[in-house]
């Protein structure tokens, strides 16, 4: 035999080797197609009734969908307002805060002008009644609002209302009149 015949019949045998082997993965990939498949249809028929469900959600949140546009609006504009409100009310605040600044700085002023006068008033009294320092300094520390070493006034005693029995009433006035006689 020659090479070239003997290459032949090693080509011949390698050829159908080659086949044997095409059929056998054939047959095999076949197989594992079929169970994909399977395994696909299986997973397809679990996950329709899940489709369907969330189809029917999103049919129902539809018009829900189209009316959140408008309440975001009306939020928006809700909160604009709210905002120039705040806005409103902080300018406010700062005017009674300016203002309550200012009363504050004229009540320490009448109070300084009020205990001058007292004081002046305690001082010329004093002089014209021939008062002791001590008197005078009793004076001037009342006029200043100090009480440490005040001298007891003359004021009265607190005093209460007494009130007269309350008249009975109409049945206890009869049951009473009754027990009167």
């Amino acid at each position: 035999m020659d090479y070239l015949q003997i290459a032949l019949v090693v080509l011949a045998v390698a050829g159908v080797w080659a086949a044997v082997e095409v059929a056998l993965t054939m047959r095999s990939a076949r197989r594992d197609i079929d169970k994909l498949t399977t395994s696909a249809n299986e997973v397809i028929e679990q996950a329709q009734p899940i489709v369907a469900k969330l189809d029917g959600i999103m049919d129902e949140l539809e018009p829900a969908s189209k009316r959140v546009v408008p309440v975001i609006e009306k939020a928006e504009a809700t909160l604009d307002s709210a905002n120039a409100s705040l806005e409103r009310v902080g300018g406010i605040l700062e005017d009674v805060s300016s203002v309550s600044g200012t009363a504050s700085t004229v009540t320490g002023a009448v109070n300084r002008v009020a205990e001058s006068a007292a004081s002046g008033v305690a001082s010329v009294v004093s002089r014209l009644r021939g008062a002791t320092s001590d008197e005078v300094a009793r004076l001037d520390a009342h006029a200043e609002g100090g009480r440490a070493d005040e001298a007891p006034r003359d004021e009265a005693p607190t005093r209460y209302v007494d009130y007269a029995e309350v008249a009975p009433a109409p049945e206890r006035a009869a049951d009473s009149a009754a027990d009167a006689e």
